[in-house]
């Protein structure tokens, strides 16, 4: 991907029919906001670092939404404290939604650039009389290229040529990247602080394509519908007790918003020194007439933990959730189950488990079996969740394990 450019600025005009007497609560229009602190990859994706301290509110009309994360330095990149924010909001003109991402600091290619803190906000505004328009703003303190200083509020679209002594032009910096566009009648404003990419080889441990960026922030106003479908599913997932992923989710196939299917697939999971699952799918579909309905399985062709342990001939998490378009009560699904599920030392856990059992388990920890959770518009099932009571492989005690994963839902 080359610089980001700005496609659009200013005020833009809606696809859809205006009328200014309407009153700001009275503007339609959906959201989809994005923010992280920092994401590292190569271009083979043998190395993969981020999105950090990702936070992100989709798939809704709301205003008064608000989601933030934090997450502490990370090494690859070498990066400060990470912290996210964004929001939906109701303004005396319109709707608008927000993102922002702040960095401690960086210290980049051995040092060849640096920065103390590092923010990034993007605004997406739609008024009362359906015009769009939005706001990209960076700010980077102490920042220095090739040990030459650079402002605290670079230019929107600034790139440096990453032209290293002795080793000629590696790459480019670009420095508040700004992306302002309206496509198919969503409106997008997005702001990269600064981002890093490597177009020649000189630098040891970093290939020709890797992409750095610090400071991320996407503000998205969709267009109105009837109600958004939500909801994802997956076979396997560890997290740590600090809320870092320690083994991403596999076979992760997630509920598209306005219809549709997706569907993802792997031959077979293993979190080291814990469990090896068999091949593994996800599928979600999603329709809005003539009602809004959404459907999420997972299934996983077999499951063994600590050797024996804990066994499953076949797990299937499946969830559904509907809704008249005009509203009203969300129906709601789990028609999840379990084969031949053995637990060794709990004779009675067997595949017709009750939803929400929890056994203590010498050796692994707390295990709940078919837990479901479920709101007025959501059910999630989560067919196996397991808290290591000891550290296991790279798990740390307190870690938690998720297999088989199905959630659906429908809200406004």
């Amino acid at each position: 991907m080359g610089a980001l450019t700005l496609v659009a600025a200013g005020p833009l005009g809606s696809a859809q029919a205006t009328d200014s007497s309407i009153t700001p609560t009275q503007v339609q229009t959906g959201f989809s906001v994005s923010a992280y602190g920092s994401y590292i990859v190569n271009a083979d994706r043998s190395l993969v670092s981020g999105p950090t301290a990702y936070s992100s509110i989709s798939c809704t009309s709301a205003t008064g939404k608000t989601s933030t994360n934090n997450v502490a330095a990370a090494n690859i990149p070498t990066v400060g404290v990470a912290v996210t924010s964004v929001k939906t909001l109701l303004t005396t003109t319109g709707k608008r939604a927000e993102a922002n991402s702040t960095v401690a600091g960086a210290n980049l290619l051995g040092g060849l650039i640096t920065a103390g803190a590092i923010t990034s906000t993007s605004s997406a505004d739609k008024s009362t009389t359906g015009a769009f328009s939005g706001t990209n703003r960076t700010t980077i303190v102490n920042l220095k290229v090739l040990g030459l200083p650079i402002g605290v509020s670079p230019a929107p679209n600034t790139i440096i040529d990453l032209k290293v002594p002795l080793l000629g032009s590696l790459g480019t910096i670009t420095l508040n990247g700004q992306d302002k566009r309206l496509v198919n009648g969503t409106y997008q404003v997005s702001t990269a602080a600064l981002r890093v990419q490597i177009l020649k080889s000189g630098l040891p441990g970093l290939k020709i394509g890797t992409d750095i960026r610090l400071g991320v922030s996407t503000a998205r106003l969709t267009p109105p519908q009837a109600g958004y479908l939500t909801g994802n599913g997956f076979s396997t997932k560890a997290s740590l007790l600090n809320g870092l992923v320690g083994s991403g989710a596999t076979a992760y196939a997630p509920v598209k918003c306005s219809g549709g299917t997706s569907t993802a697939n792997v031959a077979g999971a293993t979190i080291s020194g814990v469990l090896t699952a068999g091949a593994a799918t996800t599928n979600t579909t999603g329709i809005l007439t003539p009602t809004l309905k959404v459907s999420v399985t997972n299934t996983v062709a077999g499951l063994n933990v600590l050797n024996g342990l804990v066994t499953v001939d076949a797990i299937k998490a499946e969830t559904s959730a509907s809704r008249a378009p005009s509203g009203g009560t969300v129906t709601l699904t789990d028609t999840s189950t379990f084969t031949n599920l053995k637990i060794t030392g709990f004779t009675a856990i067997k595949a017709s488990v009750a939803p929400n059992t929890v056994v203590q388990v010498p050796g692994l920890g707390e295990v709940t079996l078919h837990k479901v959770v479920k709101t007025s518009s959501s059910v999630t099932v989560t067919m196996i969740q397991i808290v290591l009571n000891q550290a296991r492989g790279s798990l740390p005690t307190g870690s938690k394990i998720q297999i088989g994963y199905s959630s659906s839902g429908v809200r406004n």
